[in-house]
């Protein structure tokens, strides 16, 4: 039996950039994925199915920025399905939704890699994502709006109750001269 390459010549433009940068995210894609589905196996198929989406598609990627994004799309699509069909992923009305607070990041900074995992860990996967995109992997608002195909005001908003949440479960780490100051 022969077997004849699917391509001939040289790679495109497009294929030599989904492959740097899919090489350069696949730490960030699987720690994402890991952190949402705290599930080592789940996650390392999740990140499998991404890589394979993105290779497929790859003809339609222009610029870096943009594919790794595109790449973080594809993960988080393939999370929300793996959550959706075990009924996990809970999407909020955007109606509902109300700006909080800021969060005061050194209030976080003092919380141990630990107990900031673990807490993360508590937040629903709807939540736990806008954070990871926006605060962990540093996607701007618009960027996450995007991938989540959410409005940018619902991102927002649920970044704020997140950050709350987490600010909550990391309560124990607020200094007694902050809490007479009236809080976070």
């Amino acid at each position: 039996m022969k077997i004849t390459p699917i391509r001939a010549g040289a790679p495109a433009e497009s294929d030599k950039l989904v492959c740097r940068v899919l090489l350069a995210s696949l730490d960030a894609l699987y720690a994402t994925a890991y952190r949402l589905t705290s599930a080592a196996d789940v996650a390392e198929d999740l990140v499998q199915e991404a890589a394979k989406k993105a290779l497929k598609a790859r003809p339609l990627l222009k610029d870096e920025r943009s594919a790794r994004a595109w790449l973080f799309r594809i993960l988080i699509n393939a999370v929300r399905d793996h959550f959706r069909r075990h009924r996990v992923w809970e999407d909020l009305e955007p109606a509902a939704e109300e700006l909080d607070t800021p969060v005061d990041l050194e209030s976080v900074t003092r919380a141990t890699a630990q107990d900031v995992r673990a807490a993360l860990g508590q937040l629903k996967p709807s939540s736990r994502v806008i954070v990871i995109l926006v605060d962990v992997e540093e996607f701007t608002l618009a960027e996450a709006s995007e991938m989540l195909k959410l409005p940018i005001g619902t991102v927002a908003s649920r970044l704020s109750r997140a950050r709350a949440e987490l600010r909550k479960l990391l309560s124990a780490y607020e200094s007694k001269s902050t809490q007479r100051r009236g809080g976070l």
